[in-house]
């Protein structure tokens, strides 16, 4: 089982033009049951989030913002083990001493607890996190 950032969502849905692809693949591919992915229900709210500050800048153009409920209900569809915060992952993300943000603790804290040593990323900074082995998303094969 894979780790799933939130990147990988956001890039897949705003068609980033270096991600995109290779996000919308993987999502593809966990849709197809090909790739077992797994993340923690901080993804959603960090996609939430993001994509609210982009509807932000969208509609300061003038321009038709993203259904922020109808992306998250396709996410949600997806055969993804979604992971709960509970106190131990809090716990054990504040023993972290990597030079990376409190949340990215959180993620690892929760990869940690579930036994899930992979992650899909584009995020760089979670290779400053020793135990997990980040998968750059156009290096997913």
């Amino acid at each position: 089982m894979i780790y799933i950032d939130a990147n990988v969502f956001i890039y897949a849905i705003e068609n980033h033009p270096e991600y995109g692809e290779a996000c919308k693949r993987i999502l593809l591919d966990i849709e197809k049951g090909r790739l077992k992915a797994c993340a923690s229900i901080l993804v959603l709210v960090e996609i939430i989030n993001v994509l609210t500050k982009i509807n932000k800048m969208i509609e300061e153009r003038g321009k038709r913002p993203l259904d922020v409920r109808k992306n998250v209900d396709a996410i949600l569809s997806l055969p993804i083990v979604w992971f709960d915060l509970n106190f131990l992952i809090i716990k054990r993300a504040s023993e972290y001493t990597y030079p990376v943000t409190g949340v990215d603790y959180v993620h690892a804290a929760t990869m940690e607890t579930n036994i899930v040593w992979e992650v899909i990323s584009a995020d760089k900074e979670l290779d400053k996190i020793k135990f997990t082995r980040r998968i750059d998303p156009r290096e997913y094969k």
